[in-house]
């Protein structure tokens, strides 16, 4: 019944229309409040943390009222408890972007609470699986991001 009630929040949440309704109708403060009962589950942090990148794609004010209502330390705790598995370390990193992509004034909450090793660990396990997911939340959260070149150019002569 839980899972539902998450799948349900999440398809939802991909209609902006929509998506602003449920923040309105007070959702937000019930959204953190599950994180933070259930951060020891780690299907119920996966899909709750699911949830709130949802509801804070493209939406600041969103993003303000999750902050206001404590995401950041539930966010961070969850990541912390489950730092081996991949689907809580992945909906983490989307949402911490989205909360911060358009309101960089918060990133300051994440890095009192020591997000940058949190994400470099997370980096670590499974860069080779969501690699570019844990950078995006690096990027936003202004923090240290080591870049891989990828083409060097070398070998090849250009001709005039």
């Amino acid at each position: 019944m839980v899972c539902f009630f998450y799948f349900r929040i999440t398809a939802l949440a991909g209609n902006d229309d929509v998506k602003r309704q449920l923040v309105k109708s007070g959702i937000v403060p019930i959204i953190v409040s599950l994180l933070t009962r259930y951060s020891s589950n780690p299907t119920a942090s996966t899909l709750t943390l699911k949830c709130v990148a949802a509801l804070t794609l493209r939406e600041q004010g969103h993003s303000k009222e999750f902050l206001e209502n404590g995401a950041p330390e539930a966010i961070v705790e969850c990541l912390k408890i489950h730092p081996d598995v991949a689907s809580v370390q992945k909906n983490g990193c989307w949402a911490i972007r989205n909360m911060v992509a358009r309101c960089r004034e918060y990133n300051s909450k994440f890095h009192e609470l020591g997000i940058q090793s949190i994400l470099d660990r997370s980096y670590d396990k499974f860069g080779k699986e969501f690699g570019f997911d844990v950078k995006s939340a690096l990027r936003d959260l202004e923090c240290e991001v080591k870049l891989d070149e990828q083409w060097t150019g070398k070998g090849v002569q250009m001709q005039q």
